[in-house]
């Protein structure tokens, strides 16, 4: 008698603990399921992060920005720079990879003419995500002593 109740208190254990190890082991994968996802959001808000402080970067650019006697004017590009901004680009073509990374920039006129002009662009042979960000900025020209609207697009792809 003594024998057989010792067997099932054996028993007993046994299952307690085979139940504790399942437990654990499910514990663990929806742990790690969770620590997975987690990683994935914060991945996500680092691209997005970096494709706003691109965005600022170009929307700042001091070779772009217009300025009457020595007053930087806020979001406003000049005309006459920017048509000239790929020379320059071309010439410093690492500082403006440091600056901007895997990037397109461009700036699209809508007013009164409708133009599209290339910033900078460096884009990776295959990329995962592409973000795009649009700013309205207002385009000065300094021959006529005007102002037109446009659109700086700054498209950022991660690879």
């Amino acid at each position: 008698m003594r024998k057989k109740k010792s067997q099932i208190q054996m028993g007993e254990s046994v299952a307690i603990l085979f139940i504790f190890f399942i437990l654990i082991v499910f514990g663990f994968v929806f742990y790690t399921k969770v620590l997975k996802s987690s990683s994935k959001v914060e991945i996500e808000e680092n691209i997005q992060l970096k494709a706003i402080a691109v965005a600022q970067r170009a929307s700042f650019l001091p070779e772009l920005q217009c300025s009457q006697e020595n007053v930087r004017m806020e979001n406003c590009i000049d005309l006459l720079k920017l048509n000239h901004i790929d020379e320059v680009a071309l010439k410093n073509k690492l500082y403006y990879y440091d600056v901007f990374g895997f990037s397109r920039i461009i700036v699209e006129q809508k007013y009164p003419l409708t133009k599209t002009m290339k910033v900078y662009e460096s884009v990776p042979a295959a990329f995962k995500n592409k973000l795009a960000t649009f700013i309205p900025i207002s385009l000065y020209n300094a021959t006529e002593n005007s102002y037109g609207f446009g659109v700086l697009a700054v498209e950022v792809f991660s690879p």
